[in-house]
């Protein structure tokens, strides 16, 4: 596994220079346990706000990959905490708190990012009761427009924020769970 964990760096470290194509593979690593419905949830959600932006992503996990392997555009996803709906999230601190980040290097956004599963099910928790057969959902829902987020620093290489919509320096639990169909703006 080490081995595996020290090429998946040195491929994302060889594309962190440009994402050439709109073909982007992302690998998913998960510290906890996770729910496979939130994580469908997340890729659908996250293939319907990129649907605009002519980034189409591959889904690889992190134990799926050989060393031999290459890909033109990598990012390296990490998601932090448990990744499934339970009756109960740690409480967020009274202070705001990152939903998740990307990773700079020497100024620059490189291909890593990460998810921080418990802060986005505390933020949850505030606004509904999201125990049950629609919680995994909802929280899925949640990890793809955070995990988007995440990607417009990645793939345009900035670390601004925008006024309005996903790409703004924080979202509400309302903006994470609304109906509300979000779309991308990337410039890649």
């Amino acid at each position: 596994m080490r081995l595996v964990c020290c090429a998946l760096l040195l491929m994302a470290a060889s594309t962190s220079v440009g994402f050439a194509s709109t073909e982007v593979t992302i690998i998913l690593r998960f510290d906890h346990g996770h729910s496979e419905p939130a994580v469908n949830e997340m890729k659908r959600e996250l293939q319907n706000v990129l649907y605009d932006s002519g980034v189409q992503l591959s889904w690889r996990g992190a134990g799926e990959i050989s060393p031999s392997e290459s890909f033109a555009n990598l990012v390296v996803v990490t998601f932090r905490g448990s990744c499934e709906m339970k009756p109960f999230a740690p409480p967020l601190p009274d202070e705001p708190v990152a939903l998740g980040y990307s990773h700079v290097s020497n100024g620059q956004v490189i291909p890593f990012a990460e998810v921080e599963c418990d802060r986005i099910r505390s933020e949850l928790r505030t606004t509904h009761a999201l125990v049950g057969p629609g919680g995994d959902r909802l929280l899925g829902r949640a990890m793809g427009r955070v995990l988007a987020h995440e990607l417009h620093h990645i793939i345009d290489h900035t670390r601004a924020h925008s006024h309005t919509g996903l790409y703004r320096k924080s979202l509400s639990p309302q903006d994470l769970i609304s109906d509300r169909t979000w779309s991308s703006s990337f410039t890649h």
